[in-house]
């Protein structure tokens, strides 16, 4: 029950991942004097206060108006207020801004999880900065990075598919109309809910054909040593740990390590088996090729409800659209081409730069605009055919990217 302290305020206890910027943080879980603080007592201004305590307690105390809380406890339906977006800037021109900044991302990554699997150590402060970035990037413009995932290595699996997770996380969360320090902790999330694979042998997660019984039991550890590699890390967002040990967990039980229904399952850990599974879904691997993302989605949307959570599938859907940003289509005329960007009021009619003719060669490239009904030179109007898997026909995404920034225009033939 809670202490009333004044006639103005009460005290409440709450747990340090459900804390946000602006609070009143007055009593911990343990002594002041065994902490960093040096105020007993002090409002959280700042992530790094935040992730502070996070990364110090279990719990706190907080200072809350005493009308305010009666107004929540009171309310019939106390349903957090969602957070409504808009781009602040065309896709051309935040692809321009970032796409240096996602290839050193992609770096920094591979990095850090070379440095987990040498000596078990993380750069906390690098972590939080890089996921930083990509929600700032996704606060201007939240396609510009969703298409720079396309672009895709033979080399460091591991790293991308961690960093794709981060930055698919956050714009699922701005779909979801969550805070800034949210968006945050979901990207870390993100980035590190495979961290346990490091402690996999290479031999298995390398290998070029399909893994046998035992292997696979081995591989299903993952979770748990990722749950111990991050639970003594500080500065770390501790919602983290859960989401590593809980991500292959399914609603109907039936996912690993530990076979938990949904109820069991943290709502972080169900928006990252999500994310997680449509990446790896459409990704290529040592023994099959990835799928295209519209049968990822369709995969997602029959699985709903048994395997994964309804709302978030249908919120993730939304986002990534029936064609993804980056992603590959054949059209009705028989050309290929690479969607652009996608208007999600109705999610069926992107913009799209050709760049294969109907004999699959490359040819003059032009944007086409689906909605507002472009046609070819025989005056077909442009539709979609099919979608396409990632690198079909040997097409490689980055070529084009120079094609999209510097020619934002609709219908025209490119130089």
């Amino acid at each position: 029950m809670a202490e009333i302290t004044s006639t103005e305020y009460i005290e409440l206890k709450r747990s340090v991942d459900l804390l946000e910027l602006g609070m009143y943080i007055t009593k911990l879980d343990r002594p002041w004097e065994e902490t960093d603080f040096v105020y007993q007592g002090f409002q959280i201004n700042t992530l790094e206060e935040l992730h502070a305590v996070q990364a110090q307690c279990k719990f706190v105390y907080l200072r809350v108006a005493k009308q305010q809380w009666h107004i929540e406890q009171n309310s019939q339906n106390p349903v957090k207020e969602q957070i409504k977006y808009v781009n602040k800037i065309p896709i051309d021109k935040e692809l321009n801004n970032i796409r240096s900044a996602y290839k050193d991302a992609c770096s920094e990554t591979s990095t850090m999880m070379s440095t987990i699997r040498l000596s078990s150590e993380l750069n906390v402060k690098k972590i939080n900065k890089s996921v930083d970035d990509n929600v700032q990037s996704i606060l201007r413009n939240d396609t510009a990075l969703a298409w720079l995932t396309q672009i895709r290595s033979k080399d460091n699996h591991l790293a991308e598919h961690s960093l794709r997770t981060c930055i698919y996380a956050i714009a699922l969360g701005k779909e979801l109309g969550f805070n800034e320090l949210e968006l945050q902790n979901i990207g870390t999330c993100g980035l590190l809910h495979d961290i346990g694979l490091v402690k996999v042998p290479n031999e298995i997660i390398e290998k070029q054909e399909a893994l046998t019984s035992e292997e696979i039991l081995i591989l299903q550890q993952h979770p748990t040593y990722g749950k111990k590699l991050l639970i003594s890390k500080s500065g770390i967002y501790p919602g983290a740990v859960d989401v590593a040990n809980y991500h292959h967990e399914r609603l109907d039980g039936s996912g690993y390590p530990k076979g938990v229904t949904a109820e069991r399952i943290p709502y972080y850990a169900k928006i990252i088996s999500i994310i997680d599974a449509y990446d790896t879904m459409t990704s290529d691997k040592p023994y099959s090729k990835g799928v295209s993302s519209l049968d990822a989605c369709r995969h997602l949307y029959q699985n709903k409800d048994t395997l994964f959570d309804a709302e978030i599938v249908t919120k993730f859907i939304h986002f990534i659209g029936i064609y993804a940003p980056g992603s590959l289509v054949e059209m009705n005329t028989g050309e290929v081409g690479i969607i652009i960007e996608v208007d999600n009021v109705d999610g069926i009619k992107p913009r799209i730069l050709l760049i294969l003719g109907s004999d699959k060669k490359e040819t003059n490239q032009r944007i086409v605009d689906l909605k507002v009904g472009n046609v070819n030179l025989s005056n077909t109007r442009y539709e979609i055919k099919k979608s396409l898997p990632h690198g079909a026909y040997g097409i490689n995404v980055e070529k084009y990217l120079d094609k999209i920034i510097h020619t934002p225009v609709r219908n025209q033939i490119l130089p």
